[in-house]
């Protein structure tokens, strides 16, 4: 099996000592340093993909050259930071017990509506739901971005998955410099409506055998105050499925893409999967990939090849997937191969990592400091090898609040539940055009792309595939009005311009479609099919 971040979630870290090590002095600080320093560029298969090699060895010497004057915990933020400056989230540091970290008594999350206690050990219990405003000495914001110098990331959905985290960390805090005292950490929070002050200490040093989160929680209390939905339901198990209460969507959790027992993801049970979609009288088929932080990447072959086998299965309208910022690794890999090849519509939030990605990290583990450097050894290239996204985007984003955590609803599986109810916009805009109302279609179009679900999807695909197909039917001039709403409402695309000039040119509005021409190339100098048009009809750009 590909050796991925999951394998810290399986087989816990095995890299390092037991027992937390002593932490070195200067000179062995100024030894691991340039250890790594020397290391990683040769074991990574492109260290400076994101950085240039100048950068990397000017950090290398100014943090040798600080050494002296750092404490503790600041020598070991900045081999951190160090490390996250290679932009690759497979070469990283893990949260090892042996590190001797402690934590906080809290677990803090990144909702849309603000950073939230989400957790907290019974002590704390009041505090679960407050909205943190500050931590130490920074606000909330500014201690995420802090916390994300030392988060290896290529995205900033990964920061908000894990810069919570670490800023529950003492000696992390401490290190970045945010609190006068980390023993005595000031956080300020809003709760019912007040501004409150409060001071937690550190509860508890990491255990081993707790997953990626090295922390026992199973006592905290939590802000979720009604039944789990189905992204939280069976925990301890990294691949299940059911048919939901509604007895219309086959729903498949996902967690991980790991064979054997322990997951039961191999190609009997994707088989047991496909037999019930076939059978069931189900509307849809979810794939919940939201909280899939790797594996094996070759497992996620079968499944695509059977859903491309069954294309009443494969419509955007019947195959969901949910995806978001923890999807990752095989996780980040399986939404490639799914986006690419199928018609699933994709929904929730952006996924946790590039398309292409380097990974199959193995640990080099400095000698004086015990701590273990994961360094990536394979890339692993998108389906589209000019991919440079910096994440796979949901067509449909449905983002968590905090009151809809504790309430149980799950935003994603809502949103594609409802999916089908209501006009669609572009049915909306096309009988607007109908109408000759020019002024509603915009309305609605722009309505449309305002909306929270649309954020990372541009509707101007849909308006023009509206344009063509009213210009195939006849419909000249509606289809010239989609196309000229289509240059309002994104008058930045060189495209929209360049299908309005083929639509006025079909019109015989010779003078009107060259113009337009001339627009697109005015918006993206030298666009093809614009530039072949005005050499086509014989006028200069």
């Amino acid at each position: 099996m590909r050796r991925l971040l999951v394998c810290a979630i399986l087989c816990g870290s095995a890299t390092l000592a037991a027992q937390t090590a002593p932490r070195p002095g200067t000179a062995g600080w100024r030894s691991d340093v340039r250890l790594l320093a020397r290391e990683l560029p040769k074991r990574h298969p492109a260290p400076f993909a994101n950085i240039t090699a100048a950068q990397w060895d000017s950090a290398v010497t100014r943090l040798d050259r600080r050494l002296p004057a750092l404490s503790q915990n600041q020598r070991l933020v900045e081999l951190l930071r160090l490390v996250a400056l290679v932009g690759d989230a497979h070469t990283n540091v893990e949260p090892d017990p042996a590190l001797g970290l402690r934590y906080y008594p809290l677990e803090l999350y990144s909702f849309e509506d603000g950073l939230f206690v989400r957790r907290a050990d019974s002590a704390h219990a009041d505090l679960v739901g407050a909205r943190v405003l500050r931590i130490g000495r920074s606000s909330a914001d500014e201690a995420v971005t802090v916390a994300a110098t030392v988060i290896p990331h290529e995205n900033d959905w990964w920061v908000r998955a894990w810069a919570p985290f670490w800023l529950m960390i003492p000696e992390i805090v401490d290190g970045l410099g945010l609190a006068r005292d980390a023993e005595h950490l000031p956080l300020v929070i809003e709760r019912t409506g007040r501004v409150d002050t409060v001071v937690v200490a550190p509860a508890g040093r990491f255990q081993h055998g707790q997953g990626p989160i090295p922390i026992d929680m199973s006592g905290w209390v939590t802000l979720r105050q009604s039944a789990p939905p189905s992204w939280e339901q069976n925990p301890d198990r990294l691949f299940w499925w059911t048919i939901l209460p509604d007895r219309r969507t086959l729903y498949v959790c996902m967690r991980a893409v790991v064979p054997g027992p322990q997951s039961g993801l191999n190609r009997a049970q994707w088989d047991e999967v496909f037999a019930l979609a076939d059978s069931a009288p189900i509307a849809r088929l979810v794939i919940d990939i939201r909280e899939n932080l790797g594996g094996n990447g070759g497992l996620n072959r079968y499944p695509i090849q059977q859903i491309l086998r069954r294309p009443a299965l494969d419509r955007r309208d019947r195959l969901f997937v949910i995806i978001g910022r923890r999807t990752f690794s095989a996780g980040q890999q399986f939404a490639n191969l799914l986006e690419a090849w199928t018609q699933a519509t994709l929904v929730g939030e952006p996924s946790g990592q590039r398309p292409s990605q380097y990974g199959d990290h193995r640990p080099l583990v400095l000698p004086a400091s015990h701590v273990a450097v994961n360094i990536s050894t394979v890339f692993h290239q998108a389906p589209n090898e000019f991919d440079r996204r910096s994440f796979v985007p949901p067509a449909i984003y449905a983002p968590l609040t905090a009151t809809a955590y504790r309430d149980g609803v799950d935003p994603a599986l809502a949103a594609i539940v409802t999916e089908d109810s209501g006009p669609a916009v572009m049915d909306v805009v096309a009988r607007a055009l109908a109408a000759g109302d020019t002024a509603g279609a915009e309305r609605a179009l722009r309505a449309a792309q305002d909306a929270v679900q649309n954020r990372f999807r541009s509707l101007e695909p849909d308006v023009n595939a509206l344009g063509y197909r009213l210009l195939g039917g006849g419909a000249t001039e509606q289809a010239i009005g989609a196309f000229r709403l289509n240059t309002r409402v994104y008058p930045r695309s060189a495209n929209t311009f360049d299908s309005l000039g083929e639509a006025l040119l079909a019109a015989g509005r010779r003078d009107e479609a060259i113009a337009a021409y001339r627009r697109a190339v005015e918006v993206e100098p030298g666009f093809p099919p614009s530039v072949q048009a005005l050499q086509r009809l014989g006028v200069p750009r």
